[in-house]
C-alpha cells in the first residue's frame, strides 16, 4: 500500500515537472509592432519588430510567418541576426519583407505566435504562457497619382518600460509621422488574434483597485500615465495609433508593450524634468530651449541621472541636438535642445520631442520621468504687401525675395485671399493661414515676378466695393506624379486695402444720440459717390435720395423724412440725417442710402447696424457686450460711465475686443454705460476715424456668483477593520474661504450619487466644520459630491467627484476540526465584506462532490451531502466568487481554489 501511494506520489510530482518545463520553455513574447513603408500602388515594405525572453532559448524564432491580410503568407527571416540582447532578459528582433497586393485597397498585416510570457499578472493570470502574441497593423493602398506613398507611424521609444511600486510611471511611444499625417492615440487591449482579444485581460489600474490606482492616455500626443502601481511584476498594455491625412484614417498601428513594475525602488524618489510643454517657432529661427532635470534623491553620492530624448525632430536635417545626455551624471542637470529650423520643417503637424530622465537607483535601470515637448514649424509671412488700381483692376505686390522661396522640396509659391471689410489680424504663430470664414481664396500658388517684387493683378472687382487682401506662402510636398500634398501655410501677410472708383453712396456713421424708448435718436452720415467716377451722363438728374431702415428681422422701410431729391449731382447734398422718436433702448438699427438717378438704376450703399450694448450684471461687477455690422472695420472701443457726481459719461477703459468686464464695483448701485467706436474703412480717400456710439444702458451689480467650492477627500472601508460593527465611508474636505479670494462661503452641502443619481445627504452650516462619517447600511454610494453656499444661497458647482473602492475580502482557511468540542466545529471564512454569493463546491481526494453551497458564511459541518460525518483527510475546493459591483451596477466575479484538512481527533 506504502508502495502504491510512493509511486502515484512520484507519477504526479513528475508530470508537474513535465508541465513547469515545458511552461519555462514556452515562454517567449513580450511586447512588439508592425511598421510599414508604401513602395508603390500596390506593394509595401512590412517591418515586424519583437521583444522576447532571452532565456527562452528553445522558442527563439528566427523566422516568422506574416499574414498580409489579403490571404496570402510569407516566411520571414530575422535580419538582425540572432537578435539583440538587451539587459533584464530581453531580446529584440527585427524582420522586414515586402509585398504586392493584387488591388488597391485596405489590408490588415497580423503576426502571431503561440506564447506570451509567463505570469503577465494582467493576461489570464496565471497563464498568460498559454495565452497567444498578436499584433496588427493596418494599411490603406493611397492612390500615388494623387497622394504621397504612406509611411506608417514610427515609435521611437522601445515598448519595454520599468515602473516601481507607489511611483508614478509615465510612457511615450514617441510617435513619428514622415509625411506630417496627423496622429492620435487610443488604449486598446492586447489580441491574440485577429478581431479575438485576450481572456480575463484587466487594465493595470484594475490591479489592487485603489484611489490612487489610475491610469489614462494622453489622445493627442500619446502619453500613458499610472498614477500609483500596486503590484510587482509584468504587465502588458496596447497603445493604438490611427493616422489621419485630410481628415481621413489611413492607417492604425498596435503597439502592444510591456511594463516591469519592481519592488525593490520603494525607497527611491524619482528623477523630473522642467521645461516647455509647446511652442511654435518661424522657419529659420534657433530654436533653443533650457531643460532641468532633478534627483530628489541627490544627497546620495552614488545618486546619477541621465537625460535621453527621442522624437521626430531628431530625425529631420538638420536634426535638432541635446547636450549633456546619454550619460549618467550628478544631479541636476542643466542641458539644451536646440534646433536651427529651415523652411524644410514646415508643416502642419507638430514635431514631439520626448524627454526621459532616468536615475540609477537600480542595477540596469532606475524610476525615470517623461515629458513631452510640441514644436511647430510654420513658414514666415510674406511681407510689405500693398495695392493699388489699374484701370479696371488692382494689382498687389510683395517683397521679393521670399525667405523660402530657394526650398523647391516644399515651397510651392503664394495664394492671395480677398474680402471686401479690413480687419484687424494679429499673428498667431501656432495657428498659421487665415480665418476661411473671413477671407476667400482667388489665386493659388502665384510666383509671378516683376523686378524685385512678386504680383497679382486682380481683375475680377467691382467698382464701388472696399478689397482688402492679404498673401499666404504655400508649402507642401510633391508625390511620384507631380501633384502637390499635404498642404500648410504659412503666417499671413499685412493687410493692404483698395477700390476701384466709389460709384454708390458710403455710409459713415449710424451713431446713437439719445437712448429712449419713444424719443431715441440715431445720427446717420453718408459718403456721395465720387464725382470723377459717377457716369452724370448714363446716370442723369433728377436724383432721388432715400435712408433705409429696419430692426431685427422686419423688411427695410424709407424714412418718409429722409426722401429729398436733387437736381444736379455736382451741387452741394445734405449727407446727414437725425432719426428721430424711435426705441434706442430695447432695438438695435440698421440703416442704408439708396440713390436713384432718372434711369431708375440703383445706387445703394452697404447696409450698418447701431452697436447695441447689453449688460449681466455679477458680484461687485457688470459684464458689457455688444455687436454691430457694419462694412467698416471697428478698430478700437472706449468704455464710458456715467459719472454721477458731473452727469457726464466718462472713460474707464479702451478695448479691441466686444466685451469688457469692470470691477470693483459697489453691490445695490445703479452704473450707466455707452460705447464709442472707432472705425474705419482703410481706404485713405475716405475719413477716419469713423466714430460711432452705442445706446446706454444701466445694471445694478448683485452677487449670484456662488462661493468657491471645497476640495473632497474620502476614506472609505479598505481601511478600516473588518471586524467593525458598522462600514463607513469618512469625508473630509477644505474650507474654500481659506484658498479663495472671496470670502463668503457659510456651509456645505454634501451628495452622494446612485446610478449616476445625485442625492443630498446632509447639509452642514458651519463653515469650519471639515468632516463627515457616513455610516453605510442598504445605501451604498458609488460616489460623493460636496458644494459651498454662502448668505444668498449661491451654491457652487461640484467640482469634482471622489468615488469609493470599497475592496471586498474573502479568505478561506485551511483546517478544520468537526470534532464537537465547541471551537472550530464549523467551516467558515475569516470576516468578509461586499460578497454577494458564492459557488463553493469540495471533492475529496477522488474527484468525489461531497459538498457544495452559495452562502458566503459556508457553514459547513463536515458531513456531505447526505448527511454523513466525512473522515479526517485533505479535501479541495473550487470558490467563485461573486462581489457586489457598487461602481458599476455590475457583479464582478473570482475564483479560489485550495484545499481543506479535514481533522476531527478526538473530543476533551
Amino acid at each position: 500500500m506504502k508502495s502504491s501511494c510512493y509511486l502515484n506520489r512520484v507519477i504526479a510530482i513528475s508530470i508537474c515537472i513535465i508541465a513547469f518545463v515545458s511552461q519555462i520553455f514556452a515562454t517567449h513574447n513580450r511586447a512588439g509592432e508592425i511598421s510599414y513603408t508604401q513602395l508603390s500602388d500596390l506593394s509595401i515594405r512590412a517591418v515586424v519588430t519583437t521583444y522576447t525572453k532571452t532565456s527562452s532559448v528553445s522558442a527563439d524564432r528566427d523566422s516568422i510567418s506574416i499574414a498580409w491580410g489579403d490571404g496570402s503568407f510569407s516566411n520571414v527571416v530575422r535580419i538582425n541576426g540572432n537578435g539583440q540582447i538587451l539587459p533584464n532578459n530581453i531580446k529584440k528582433n527585427v524582420y522586414i519583407a515586402e509585398h504586392s497586393y493584387p488591388g488597391r485597397g485596405s489590408y490588415l498585416i497580423s503576426v502571431q505566435d503561440p506564447n506570451r510570457v509567463d505570469n503577465i499578472l494582467n493576461i489570464d493570470p496565471p497563464n498568460s504562457v498559454n495565452i497567444p502574441f498578436y499584433i496588427q497593423t493596418s494599411v490603406s493602398l493611397l492612390n500615388l497619382l494623387f497622394q504621397y506613398p504612406n509611411h506608417s507611424v514610427q515609435l521611437l521609444q522601445e515598448p519595454i518600460d520599468f515602473a516601481c511600486v507607489g511611483k508614478a510611471f509615465t510612457h511615450n511611444p514617441a510617435a513619428y509621422d514622415e509625411d506630417g499625417d496627423s496622429l492620435s492615440f487610443e488604449l486598446g487591449i492586447p489580441l491574440m488574434a485577429t478581431g479575438t482579444i485576450v481572456p480575463n485581460y484587466f487594465y493595470p489600474n484594475q490591479i489592487q483597485a485603489g484611489l490612487n490606482n489610475n491610469i489614462s492616455l494622453d489622445s493627442k500626443d500619446g502619453t500613458f500615465r499610472w498614477t500609483s502601481p500596486q503590484k510587482a511584476g509584468e504587465y502588458n498594455i496596447v497603445i493604438i495609433v490611427h493616422e489621419y491625412r485630410k481628415g481621413i484614417r489611413i492607417s492604425s498601428t498596435m503597439r502592444d508593450m510591456q511594463i516591469f513594475v519592481r519592488n525593490d525602488c520603494r525607497d527611491n524618489q524619482p528623477p523630473f524634468i522642467q521645461t516647455i510643454t509647446d511652442t511654435c517657432v518661424v522657419a529659420g529661427t534657433k530654436l533653443e530651449i533650457p531643460i532641468f532635470a532633478f534627483d530628489p534623491d541627490s544627497l546620495n553620492p552614488k545618486s546619477k541621472i541621465k537625460i535621453e530624448a527621442n522624437g521626430a525632430a531628431f530625425y529631420t536635417d538638420p536634426p535638432a541636438q541635446i547636450d549633456q545626455h546619454n550619460q549618467f551624471q550628478n544631479s541636476p542637470i542643466r542641458a539644451t535642445l536646440s534646433w536651427q529650423t529651415t523652411c524644410s520643417h514646415v508643416r502642419k503637424e507638430y514635431y514631439f520631442v520626448v524627454l526621459k530622465v532616468t536615475d540609477n537607483y537600480l542595477d540596469t535601470t532606475g524610476l525615470a520621468y517623461l515629458h513631452t515637448i510640441r514644436i511647430k514649424v510654420v513658414g514666415p509671412a510674406p511681407e510689405n504687401l500693398s495695392s493699388k488700381p489699374e484701370q479696371n483692376s488692382i494689382r498687389l505686390q510683395w517683397q521679393k525675395p521670399y525667405d523660402c522661396e530657394t526650398f523647391d522640396d516644399i515651397f510651392r509659391g503664394f495664394s492671395v485671399w480677398r474680402k471686401e471689410q479690413s480687419t484687424i489680424l494679429t499673428h498667431d504663430t501656432c495657428h498659421p493661414g487665415l480665418p476661411v470664414n473671413l477671407y476667400t481664396q482667388i489665386a493659388y500658388l502665384t510666383k509671378n515676378v516683376q523686378g524685385n517684387q512678386y504680383y497679382y493683378i486682380d481683375s475680377l472687382v467691382q467698382k464701388s466695393k472696399f478689397y482688402c487682401y492679404r498673401v499666404l506662402g504655400e508649402f507642401a510636398k510633391i508625390n511620384a506624379s507631380g501633384y502637390p500634398v499635404n498642404f500648410e501655410s504659412s503666417l499671413h501677410s499685412n493687410e493692404t486695402c483698395n477700390s476701384l472708383a466709389i460709384e454708390n453712396p458710403v455710409l459713415l456713421n449710424v451713431d446713437v444720440q439719445r437712448t429712449d424708448s419713444l424719443t431715441g435718436q440715431v445720427n446717420v452720415k453718408w459718403l456721395k459717390p465720387d464725382p470723377l467716377a459717377f457716369d452724370t451722363i448714363r446716370n442723369s438728374g433728377p436724383y432721388l435720395l432715400t435712408i433705409e431702415h429696419k430692426i431685427a428681422n422686419t423688411n427695410w422701410n424709407n424714412i418718409p423724412q429722409s426722401i429729398k431729391t436733387y437736381t444736379y449731382f455736382n451741387t452741394n447734398w445734405d449727407t446727414l440725417f437725425l432719426h428721430q422718436n424711435i426705441n434706442t433702448k430695447a432695438f438695435q438699427h440698421n440703416y442704408r442710402v439708396q440713390l436713384l438717378p432718372a434711369n431708375q438704376s440703383d445706387h445703394r450703399s452697404d447696409s450698418a447696424q447701431s452697436i447695441y450694448l447689453t449688460l449681466q450684471p455679477n458680484d461687485k461687477s457688470i459684464q458689457l457686450n455688444w455687436y454691430a455690422k457694419t462694412p467698416w472695420t471697428n478698430y478700437k472701443f472706449i468704455i464710458l460711465r456715467l459719472n454721477e457726481n458731473t452727469q457726464a459719461f466718462d472713460s474707464i477703459g479702451t478695448t479691441s475686443l466686444n466685451t469688457y468686464t469692470d470691477n470693483q464695483l459697489q453691490n445695490q448701485k445703479l452704473y450707466c454705460y455707452k460705447i464709442k467706436a472707432y472705425g474705419t474703412y482703410g481706404i485713405l480717400s475716405i475719413e477716419q476715424p469713423l466714430l460711432n456710439h452705442s445706446n446706454e444702458q444701466c445694471a445694478v451689480p448683485e452677487d449670484k456668483k456662488p462661493p468657491c467650492c471645497p476640495v473632497l477627500n474620502v476614506t472609505g472601508p479598505c481601511n478600516q477593520e473588518l471586524h467593525q460593527e458598522t462600514i463607513s465611508n469618512k469625508l473630509n474636505w477644505t474650507n474654500p474661504n481659506l484658498s479663495c479670494t472671496d470670502h463668503d462661503a457659510i456651509g456645505y452641502r454634501l451628495y452622494y450619487y446612485i446610478d449616476s443619481k445625485k442625492v443630498l445627504l446632509t447639509e452642514i452650516n458651519d463653515i469650519n466644520t471639515l468632516e463627515y462619517e457616513h455610516v453605510l447600511s442598504d445605501i451604498i454610494p458609488n460616489c460623493y459630491g460636496i458644494s459651498a453656499f454662502d448668505s444668498l444661497n449661491n451654491e457652487c458647482p461640484i467640482i469634482d467627484t471622489v468615488c469609493v473602492q470599497y475592496c471586498p475580502i474573502y479568505k478561506l482557511p485551511n483546517t478544520f476540526t468537526p470534532n464537537q468540542d465547541g471551537s472550530n466545529d464549523i467551516f467558515k471564512p475569516y470576516p468578509f465584506r461586499f460578497v454577494d454569493k458564492i459557488e463553493f463546491k469540495l471533492i475529496n481526494r477522488w474527484g468525489k462532490q461531497v459538498f457544495e453551497t452559495t452562502d458566503p458564511k459556508i457553514n459547513w459541518d463536515g458531513k456531505d451531502e447526505s448527511g454523513n460525518p466525512l473522515p479526517d483527510g485533505v479535501y479541495f475546493y473550487s470558490c467563485i466568487i461573486y462581489y457586489s459591483g457598487f461602481q458599476t451596477n455590475l457583479k464582478t466575479k473570482d475564483q479560489l481554489t485550495g484545499f481543506i484538512e479535514l481533522l476531527r481527533g478526538k473530543p476533551n
